[in-house]
């Protein structure tokens, strides 16, 4: 062969070499950055519920589905389905609908693999007024307005969680009888068609923080949605969007769109 055409299919194998390898990385780049939804758990058996459940210590339901309280309404003033006791854990249950007011945490609390067939009022609401609760895995559908409900102080951490149809995955409240700064960290959580991922208030000083969400039909979702928190009986006033703020720790790239 003539070194003339030589180097000219050497060049032109070099940059064929080029192009595959870009091509590689963006398939690889695509399937990686592609949440896997998580399968929704199957029953192992039925608890029927008539008042209230008490949990001291740790309540472990073998996932099983435990149903019926409330009307499934927004009623605020629905018994909730279960109230774990400062320090108690609720872990694999899947929580039928109607589901009343969801769980009570009255102060720090752990909820694990928790699944909500349909969420009625809230599916759980943090009333504590130190320390940390944590939300580790699990799932809920239909929300339509709040999942977590942060009505105490401290911080709650959501990860692993998996959400779909519904208004906010976490708010901190806006209208409380007393006023905290509350924080949330939120972390790989995989939300379908939600409207916002949390609300807090900037003027008491709430702290958001969120790394590798994943948003289905999310587009137009508030990522974290900043309130002027209001005394109780008004209503709070959305302000903005927070992306890298002093109260919206969450850049672009901590979101991943599907």
């Amino acid at each position: 062969m003539h070194p003339r055409i030589r180097r000219r299919v050497s060049v032109f194998a070099a940059i064929w070499a080029a192009v595959a390898a870009l091509i590689v990385a963006f398939i690889v780049a695509q399937t990686a950055s592609a949440a896997t939804v998580p399968a929704w758990p199957t029953k192992t058996g039925d608890v029927t519920v008539t008042s209230t459940i008490k949990v001291s210590g740790t309540l472990d339901g073998g996932m099983k589905r435990y149903c019926c309280i409330g009307t499934g309404g927004q009623s605020e003033s629905q018994d909730a389905m279960f109230e774990l006791a400062d320090g108690a854990t609720l872990k694999n249950v899947i929580i039928g609908s109607p589901a009343g007011d969801g769980v009570h945490c009255a102060g720090r609390c752990t909820i694990q693999n928790v699944w909500w067939e349909d969420v009625g009022e809230d599916a759980a609401t943090f009333r504590g007024t130190t320390g940390d609760s944590f939300v580790i895995g699990g799932g809920a559908k239909s929300a339509s307005d709040k999942v977590f409900q942060h009505n105490g102080s401290g911080t709650v951490h959501i990860s692993n969680f998996y959400a779909k149809t519904i208004g906010k995955l976490y708010r901190a409240c806006g209208n409380c009888s007393t006023s905290f700064k509350r924080q949330v960290a939120v972390d790989n959580v995989i939300l379908d068609s939600p409207k916002y991922v949390v609300g807090i208030n900037t003027n008491w000083g709430d702290q958001a923080t969120l790394t590798r969400i994943t948003l289905i039909n999310g587009k137009s979702t508030h990522v974290c949605a900043e309130y002027q928190g209001a005394p109780k009986g008004s209503e709070p006033t959305y302000l903005q969007d927070g992306w890298g703020d002093s109260n919206c720790h969450v850049t672009k790239s901590d979101v991943t769109y599907q």
